[in-house]
């Protein structure tokens, strides 16, 4: 035998095989038991396999009930329909909210894109010849201190500070940088987050633009 525990309208808890039923448990018709819990609902009368029905009432919270109650909105719909609430009514997810849904997913990942091609370094040749400086967090407060030091009143003419970066061969160190060179790779350094965030506006508004989840997908970040 199969019970169902039924509470504010709502199945609980599905209950089998040979025991001592809770005085609250209903029972209910053998072959709905093979069902997943989510396809059985309670019409008020009876345990029911909710496929069954089209129409159904939605709560505030967005649950759909069987049967009718306070607060609740019918809705002509099938069990694993998606639902939206405009304003104070509940309605069918459509083609243009699938496809905001899309646009708000596609600029999240370029979101990520844009800020993992921040931190991914950049180059400089404020040294004289290109170098390849680091950009994750810490290293652009590194900068911006270097850069800022290189600034103070009262530093001696041949003042210099060490920064790590990489040469044309790929071999990283702390390499002395005068006052000139540390600002020009801080300048370098501040041109390539612009960049990156100032390509992640223009897709951004390819995305937003875009009219169908075909072009939506089409718009992707360089190496995505």
């Amino acid at each position: 035998m199969s019970y169902a525990i039924v509470e504010n309208d709502l199945i609980t808890r599905i209950l089998s095989g040979d025991l001592v039923a809770p005085e609250d448990a209903i029972a209910f018709d053998a072959a709905l038991s093979f069902l997943p819990a989510d396809r059985l609902g309670w019409d008020g009368e009876a345990v029911i396999d909710i496929a069954t029905l089209d129409v159904f009432f939605v709560g505030d919270d967005g649950r759909k009930y069987a049967v009718a109650g306070a607060g609740r909105q019918q809705v002509e719909c099938s069990y694993d329909a998606e639902l939206v609430k405009d304003v104070d009514a509940w309605r069918l997810v459509n083609a243009a909210d699938e496809l905001a849904a899309l646009k708000a997913s596609r600029i999240a990942v370029l979101t990520a894109a844009c800020a993992e091609a921040i931190i991914g370094g950049y180059s400089s040749s404020a040294l004289g010849s290109e170098h390849q400086y680091p950009s994750k967090q810490t290293d652009q407060i590194n900068m911006m201190g270097s850069v800022t030091d290189s600034l103070l009143p009262g530093q001696a003419p041949d003042w210099t500070t060490p920064f790590w970066c990489a040469d044309e061969s790929g071999a990283w160190a702390f390499r002395l940088h005068t006052a000139t060179e540390i600002q020009s790779a801080g300048v370098d350094g501040k041109a390539h987050i612009l960049e990156c965030q100032t390509k992640l506006a223009q897709l951004s508004a390819q995305v937003m633009a875009a009219a169908s989840a075909e072009a939506v997908a089409a718009i992707v970040w360089e190496g995505e």
